[in-house]
């Protein structure tokens, strides 16, 4: 259940607050020549992503993988396992790591 708020404000002490800012100062600094933090919103939570590709899928090569739970919603996947030969539409499992989804298992046959 959320507090009622008591309409008073915060107090911090002149040390409390240039600990605070520095703090948030560092924090947010961070290396400018990166991009933007970016967070893995696919799949809720889960950095693992059950769905299917249409096969074949080469070694080194990225497809387009479609979600099995939420159809609408498609990832770029690497393989960078093994060819998979066969043809037609397969279940796979593809996770997200060091910023990019990797194919994590695959139906071959």
């Amino acid at each position: 259940m959320a507090r009622k708020s008591t309409g008073k404000r915060a107090g911090f002490t002149e040390a409390s607050a240039k600990r605070i800012a520095r703090a948030v100062i560092s924090s947010e600094g961070g290396n400018r020549n990166m991009g933007p933090t970016t967070f893995n919103t696919a799949g809720g939570d889960d950095a693992i992503v059950r769905g299917t590709f249409t096969a074949p899928w080469s070694k080194g090569s990225t497809v387009t993988v479609t979600d099995a739970t939420l159809s609408a919603v498609t990832y770029q996947a690497v393989n960078y396992f093994g060819s998979i030969t066969s043809t037609g539409t397969k279940a796979c499992a593809i996770g997200y790591a060091n910023g990019e989804w990797i194919l994590l298992a695959a139906e071959c046959t």
